[in-house]
């Protein structure tokens, strides 16, 4: 339990792979304008991320390394992505009428996000279990959650007029997110 804790810890905080190995970034410079937007796009990789990952587990070890077919994971990999997504979003349609229009705005975002396939094929050379794989995508979602609430709420304070022109919106808040990503690798030590 420890160990999947430390997983958990590990993933979100020290190792965040929007900020070791840019993946998504984009998508949290875009996302992070607003705050609801945020936290909706946040919650949704977060959702994805912890069902798609040990989705693809089982698929590894039930289809793609029992029948020695290596050369077409990532196909898989993407058609696993593609039917949770669009699965989540025919559940939200019947039960929650009411989340149309957010479902709506977010699906592309989830159907085309970097991170979801980065997450799944560096989960393949790390982890060796079923819950392992949940708490990889559960900790990569909530490191992503919580580095995009970080963006949104530096970008609020970014954006005035005692920041110079020329570091006004995206330089300073690179510059921002590169500091951040120094201090939390500084915990690797720990």
């Amino acid at each position: 339990m420890g160990d999947l804790l430390l997983l958990l810890f590990n993933t979100a905080i020290i190792n965040n792979l929007a900020l070791t190995y840019l993946v998504g970034i984009d998508l949290q410079v875009t996302a992070s304008q607003r705050t609801n937007t945020a936290w909706l796009t946040g919650v949704a990789t977060l959702y994805c991320l912890s069902l798609c990952l040990p989705a693809t587990y089982l698929i590894n070890q039930l289809i793609i390394i029992p029948f020695e077919l290596q050369y077409l994971e990532l196909l898989l990999y993407v058609m696993t992505i593609l039917i949770i997504v669009l699965g989540t979003k025919n559940i939200i349609y019947r039960h929650y009428p009411f989340l149309i229009e957010k479902v709506d705005a977010i699906t592309p975002v989830l159907l085309i996000n970097s991170i979801l396939l980065a997450v799944i094929l560096l989960q393949k050379s790390h982890i060796n279990s079923f819950i392992g794989s949940f708490m990889y995508g559960l900790g990569t979602g909530l490191g992503f959650l919580f580095l995009l609430l970080i963006i949104t709420f530096l970008r609020e304070r970014i954006d005035n007029k005692s920041v110079p022109k020329p570091f006004r919106g995206i330089p300073l808040l690179l510059i921002s997110i590169g500091i951040l990503s120094m201090g939390l690798m500084g915990l690797a030590g720990l």
